[in-house]
């Protein structure tokens, strides 16, 4: 029976997929979980806040993250592609003290996971509170942290996820009419190239810089994403085991190579789409909101924020609006649940590896313990910090100090350990280099006067 299990899943991965044009979309997965993973906190309140307090000069910062940051993203889904294993893997092989690389992963989520689930979270709950008027932040904080850890442990959000892509379409076309109506002054475009950090802007540029298009460490989560779908070369390592990965029958190939392009296609698509929304979040942000005497503040930032629809498309675009928003932050919200949990355990049993005389240590228990921390970071959070505009940012401004170091890590997982066919080619090696050095110096340049140090 195994003999024949085995051939079944050979002769599957030998009708390798379609991704020829537009069938690609079908393929489509963890590449667009990145991008919805930040679209929430860094769309709907860090790029809007951007542009109502310092109008256009902000701008430069999208184009700086978005390119600089790409390949960090893009390397770890690219390592999974060409394995079959989860990046995390690679990192226990990297020289030095031992799996240095894994406890700072380890560190990076705890840190960021218990920061950030603040800020995403009080984003959530301003919607809702945005949309009923009474209440608190942390009563609907306290539902939706709830909510999303016992949809995620039961296995019923499936649905619910496809209600909310419908309402994030909405959103999106909502967006791009806002954006078209509202119009852009050509004097806009002149910031693209000019870099500069206003007085006061520090933290905004951090949070920018961090959430844009979502946390670097994410890139883990799209691989361990991946590992779980046994698609491409993941189903190969399994079916035939590790010396697959370097010597891929023939027949087999066209599988793989399928499913590594469709990878990369997937990601590429939701970082440009991330890229496109976040510019526009910002201007419309700018064209609306920067005139006004009283800037945005607490959870009045969700309303003002609907205010840039309702006051370039109409009265009616609100309820559409607070549906579409409510969508992409609860989405984001059920990522980040799953995200940094996932992560979290599979780092700890990949430092301590599970044995038959320690039952309760086991990715799952481990998954648990880590949405329960979540809970109570997310209630602490509101309870002192009541206010996403500063929380989302400031969390923002925490995975940006770290993003070289995870940057550099992917590299060289990628160069030592991905088969020379997928290896990234000369330019995206150069780029990566680049990337690395500037996302260096802008740290080192925009963190100490986010900190108040210059």
């Amino acid at each position: 029976m195994v003999h024949d299990a085995e051939a079944a899943e050979r002769r599957e991965m030998e009708q390798h997929p379609d991704v020829r044009g537009i069938r690609i979309l079908r393929f489509l997965g963890p590449g667009l979980l990145v991008a919805m993973a930040g679209v929430g906190t860094s769309h709907l309140v860090t790029a809007p806040l951007a542009g109502a307090h310092f109008e256009f000069a902000l701008l430069w910062v999208l184009p700086v993250a978005f390119l600089f940051k790409w390949q960090g993203f893009e390397l770890a889904m690219r390592y999974t592609a060409a394995t079959g294993e989860s990046i995390l893997a690679a990192y226990t092989r990297i020289p030095g003290p031992k799996n240095w690389a894994v406890w700072a992963v380890l560190l990076a989520t705890v840190i960021i996971g218990c920061t950030a689930v603040g800020a995403i979270v009080a984003a959530a709950a301003a919607v809702l509170w945005a949309a009923f008027g009474v209440g608190s932040l942390l009563f609907y904080g306290i539902v939706l942290s709830l909510l999303a850890v016992g949809l995620l442990l039961a296995g019923k959000y499936r649905g619910l996820e496809m209600v909310n892509k419908v309402l994030a379409v909405i959103l999106v076309i909502g967006t791009v009419v806002a954006f078209v109506i509202g119009g852009v002054r050509a004097e806009a475009w002149g910031h693209l190239l000019l870099p500069a950090i206003p007085a006061g802007s520090a933290l905004l540029v951090a949070g920018l810089m961090g959430w844009m298009p979502t946390d670097l460490s994410v890139g883990v989560w799209a691989s361990l994403w991946m590992k779980n779908k046994r698609r491409g070369m993941v189903r190969v390592r399994e079916v035939l085991g590790p010396q697959a990965v370097e010597n891929t029958p023939a027949e087999v190939r066209p599988y793989a190579d399928a499913w590594f392009k469709a990878s990369l296609y997937d990601f590429r698509l939701g970082h440009i789409v991330s890229w496109i929304m976040a510019t526009m979040y910002l201007l419309l942000g700018a064209m609306i909101l920067f005139t006004r005497a009283e800037k945005p503040e607490g959870a009045g930032t969700i309303l003002a924020i609907s205010n840039i629809f309702t006051n370039t498309v109409g009265p009616w675009m609100f309820p559409v609006f607070i549906a579409g928003a409510s969508a992409a932050l609860f989405s984001t919200v059920l990522i980040i649940f799953d995200g940094f949990p996932r992560t979290f355990a599979a780092s700890l049993t990949a430092l301590v590896e599970p044995r038959a005389d320690r039952p309760w240590w086991t990715e799952r228990t481990l998954m648990r313990l880590m949405m329960g921390v979540m809970v109570v970071c997310s209630i602490i959070a509101l309870t002192v910090f009541p206010n996403p505009a500063f929380l989302v940012p400031a969390a923002g401004a925490v995975s940006f100090a770290i993003s070289p170091v995870l940057f550099a890590v992917n590299l060289y997982v990628a160069l030592k350990f991905i088969p020379a066919r997928y290896r990234p080619s000369r330019f995206v090696i150069v780029w990566s280099w680049i990337s690395i050095v500037a996302l260096t110096l802008l740290t080192l340049w925009i963190i100490p006067q986010s900190l108040g140090w210059l």
